[in-house]
């Protein structure tokens, strides 16, 4: 998984030096795109009773002519297990570089994705803060004009794997 991350990363670099602030066709500068989702893939503590359930919002921001992205992800985990008993909101901040690798699929949106947040939880009635920090590769594709899915790959705090429903605006 780590070669094909290193690879994902590798295609992002030539097509930045490449082609600039090309926009995929899906989106343009001030796209807002809503995801819903769920993760999985890693535990906080103890076991995971309920994955972490998300909601992220990126608009399409160009930064010195890139195609970036800019946005937040909130959600809400728990785990149970071992007498530990937790309970947790979700807050970061998303930036994101979009690739137009796949000019021919007009309906694909590829991107690299870097997440910096934190997680308030309450562990056994006690406060507990954790760090979030996940670097992946994603991408949305849309069925309809505003209407699609989208799935998230990499390494991550809180999951490994994000998969839901993408919405245009």
């Amino acid at each position: 998984m780590r070669k094909l991350f290193l690879l994902l990363i590798f295609l992002g670099a030539v097509q930045l030096y490449s082609q600039g602030a090309n926009y995929p066709y899906i989106m343009n500068n001030g796209t807002i795109f809503i995801d819903a989702g769920v993760g999985f893939g890693l535990k906080i503590e103890t076991e995971m009773l309920c994955p972490p359930l998300t909601v992220s919002m990126d608009i399409a921001i160009p930064i010195i002519g890139f195609p970036i992205s800019i946005g937040l992800i909130t959600g809400y985990l728990s785990e149970s297990g071992n007498n530990i008993d937790l309970s947790g909101f979700l807050v970061a901040g998303r930036i994101a570089y979009h690739l137009n690798l796949f000019s021919k699929l007009s309906r694909l949106d590829p991107y690299i994705l870097l997440t910096i947040g934190g997680i308030a939880a309450e562990i056994n009635n006690h406060s507990k803060g954790y760090f979030w920090f996940g670097v992946c590769a994603g991408a949305r594709y849309f069925f309809l004009p505003n209407f699609g899915a989208f799935t998230e790959l990499g390494f991550d705090s809180v999951q490994i794997v994000r998969l839901g429903l993408s919405f245009k605006i």
